[in-house]
């Protein structure tokens, strides 16, 4: 592993067919602008590419009505393995993956997690190593689990792994984790929206109904609906069961127009009503007891009603990833030979559309497929800024004078550290970065507030330190930890020089950082040891919603999404101080 630290470069994040993205094996495909590529999210795949898995399916589907020849879309190569790993109950998905993958006449290998070494405490790093080495071809991972962000760990160990091994590279499919995203399944259903809308991208308007808090074909939904122009999305839930707000920041942000009803009752008591409705299964068991209590009152709010349908616009179609709740749905079965029913087949979709994904990312499909130019990359961050003293000798003028530690002769002081957060904060940091940059023994340290009601800070005094002997790396580290700080070099009592330390874009591999997301493959409750947390900051905008305050500490620029499972923290939220800070230590 590398040293503790963070990048200067910014990344670009989603899909693209980059050099790095294609697959190297045996028979020369390096080119190939899917083959050995892994969809996590649904943003692995670019629009365009997104675009090319619906032209293909649809091309697959009308194959199929003509009763034409089958072969183009057929792979053919029992070398080629699939593995279903299913940690997680499943039909539809499970079933449609193994067909599939069948027609392809693929190695089909159904893993049984209840069975395999996971119940001895295997890592799925280990047990994926493994089964690379039993197919002389390309390996693709189907996985299902509850702990969030897998394929997108795998996909980095793994490569590593069989390019180092001499195997061809493995592409895995997220089929669904935790309550994060499932994109396979926003495949099927961006191929039946658009299949049922007459392949018009320009506008869609569609309500989005049940569980959206815990709903992951919802949430691939937040980058899924990019592929049309202009989106109207209508949010129907009770609070309880509302859409997570970090993801409908980041539809509004999108340009979505995005409207929030707390059941189909108050929806349908306004005029512009959506033809195209999307409903989800309510997952009241992950939800705790209190809303166990409410449950008759939550389904009731998103349960579809005779009375209703008298009040629906012309055309409306109702769309369900399945199952239903046999007990409770949704959806009732009266309706199942209705008008409304497009859910069998959008259900059925899901046969063709990853008929369509296993050929892409095996080599069969996509030779034709022209990528645009790649992304141009952000210009590099500097956080770790000289400030011009123009050869003046700056006098001290620091926190640590104010707070009555006496002025250094020579060594440095560390400044502004934590503005504006708690003590525990405060002191946390300090420890923290005393002990991560070595800066042990005499020294003097605290917190102060200085004058004019500005917000408290913290400063760290270290007498006789030759910064010198630092290099780029130490900087770098001080940045991450706390950003909004300043070092001064103190040689004579004078200020010699000075050094500002920004936000930097990324923050990763310090063993005091963690995702706080339990369900997340990085933490450490999942037994995931191989892990490293790795942190990558929000782009300004890109999740502000409309109206949102200018940028500041709380705002999205300092704000940070883990690159597992893209869940949201804000600066202070990653370190975790508490393993520095006694609060026998704080001197009042």
């Amino acid at each position: 592993r590398t040293a503790p630290g963070v990048t200067c470069s910014s990344g670009v994040a989603g899909g693209g067919a980059s050099g790095d993205m294609a697959a190297a094996d045996s028979n020369g495909d390096a080119q190939h602008p899917f083959k050995g590529r892994t969809l996590s999210i649904i943003n692995d795949f670019d629009l365009e590419e997104q675009w090319y898995v619906y032209q293909q399916t649809r091309a697959l589907r009308e194959a199929v009505a003509r009763g034409e020849d089958l072969s183009r879309f057929r792979l053919m190569n029992p070398e080629s393995a699939v593995y279903t790993i299913f940690m997680e109950d499943s039909t539809r998905t499970k079933e449609s993956f193994r067909n599939a993958a069948e027609f392809h006449r693929m190695k089909v290998n159904v893993f049984d997690a209840k069975t395999s070494s996971f119940q001895k405490n295997e890592t799925i790093t280990d047990t994926i190593k493994m089964l690379c080495g039993y197919s002389i071809g390309q390996s693709i991972f189907v996985i299902r689990s509850k702990i969030e962000g897998v394929c997108t760990w795998l996909e980095e160990a793994i490569t590593q792994y069989t390019s180092s091994r001499g195997f061809p590279r493995a592409s895995f499919i997220n089929a669904g984790d935790g309550r994060h995203e499932h994109p396979s399944q926003e495949l099927l259903d961006g191929f039946t929206f658009l299949e049922h809308k007459g392949w018009d991208r320009s506008h869609i308007h569609l309500a989005l109904l049940g569980d959206l808090f815990h709903g992951r074909t919802i949430h691939s939904k937040v980058d899924g609906l990019k592929i049309y122009r202009a989106v109207d999305v209508d949010l129907v839930a009770p609070g309880e069961l509302a859409l997570p707000k970090h993801y409908e920041d980041r539809m509004r942000a999108a340009g979505f127009n995005v409207r929030v009803f707390s059941s189909i009752e108050e929806y349908l008591q306004q005029p512009k009503v959506a033809k195209i409705w999307y409903f989800t299964r309510l997952q009241l068991e992950r939800m705790g007891e209190k809303v166990l209590d409410k449950s008759v009152e939550l389904r009731k709010a998103v349960t579809m009603r005779r009375e209703f349908v008298e009040r629906l616009p012309e055309g409306t179609k109702f769309f369900h990833p399945l199952p239903r709740d046999a007990r409770h749905p949704v959806l009732p079965y009266w309706l199942d030979n209705s008008e409304l029913n497009g859910w069998d087949r959008q259900s059925q979709n899901g046969y063709f559309t990853r008929i369509t994904l296993l050929g892409m990312l095996s080599g069969l499909l996509g030779k034709d497929f022209r990528p645009g130019p790649p992304a141009a990359l952000p210009p590099a961050e500097d956080f770790v800024v000289e400030v011009q003293c123009d050869g003046a000798e700056k006098k001290q003028d620091t926190g640590s004078v104010e707070a009555g530690v006496v002025p250094l002769q020579n060594g440095i002081v560390i400044e502004n550290l934590a503005v504006g957060q708690s003590q525990e904060q405060i002191w946390g940091l300090m420890y923290m970065v005393r002990s991560i940059l070595g800066l042990h023994g005499v020294g003097g340290q605290g917190v102060y507030q200085p004058q004019g009601g500005e917000q408290p800070r913290g400063f760290i005094s270290v007498p006789d330190f030759d910064l010198s002997t630092w290099g780029r790396q130490p900087l770098k580290k001080l940045a991450a930890m706390a950003p909004g700080s300043t070092l001064k070099d103190i040689q004579g009592g004078v200020v010699r020089r000075e050094i500002s330390f920004l936000l930097p874009p990324r923050i990763y591999n310090f063993r005091e950082i963690s995702c706080k997301n339990e369900a997340c493959v990085s933490h450490p409750d999942n037994g995931q040891r191989e892990v490293v947390t790795y942190f990558t900051r929000v782009p300004a905008g890109e999740d502000k919603p409309a109206g949102a305050s200018p940028v500041s500490e709380t705002s999205p620029s300092w704000r940070f999404s883990c690159k597992y499972c893209e869940a949201p923290h804000n600066f202070w939220q990653i370190w975790d101080y508490k393993k520095y800070y006694n609060p026998s230590d704080l001197v009042h």
